[in-house]
């Protein structure tokens, strides 16, 4: 995807003629923003009144700053079929994960997410349906 340096915001594009990727450069700024977020939150707990100009730290508030500095930095999301497409992968392959698990039972499915949640993985005698 090539990126117009008029179409991404100045930080970006002054990062990006330098021959940095602007996505990375707004990942990092992202990963910054989550990290004050979080410390605004511990001060605020500490005291509502702290860091009054940092607005509000709610999730719909902090994924609209999240895509604004994506969408800042040159990205553009996927053509709708595209997302169409992914979210009906999606939606298969969870009925038949919902399924398989539905289908073991107690003792299995009580090891087989056990097991998972230490292993990162499946046990071998019980492994979903790909």
């Amino acid at each position: 995807m090539s990126v117009m340096a008029d179409d991404i915001d100045p930080l970006a594009a002054a990062a990006y003629a330098q021959g940095g990727n602007a996505i990375d450069i707004a990942v990092d700024r992202i990963a910054m923003l989550i990290e004050v977020r979080d410390e605004v939150l511990r001060g605020r707990a500490a005291n509502r009144s702290n860091f009054p100009t940092f607005g509000p730290t709610d999730n719909t508030v902090m994924g609209r700053r999240v895509l604004a500095s994506l969408l800042d930095a040159g990205w553009r999301p996927p053509p709708d079929a595209e997302v169409e497409d992914a979210a009906n992968r999606y939606t298969q392959r969870r009925d038949r994960f919902n399924r398989w698990l539905d289908s073991l039972q107690p003792d299995q499915r009580t090891r087989a997410l056990e097991y998972y949640s230490t292993n990162g993985e499946f046990p071998p005698d019980l492994r979903p349906p790909s």
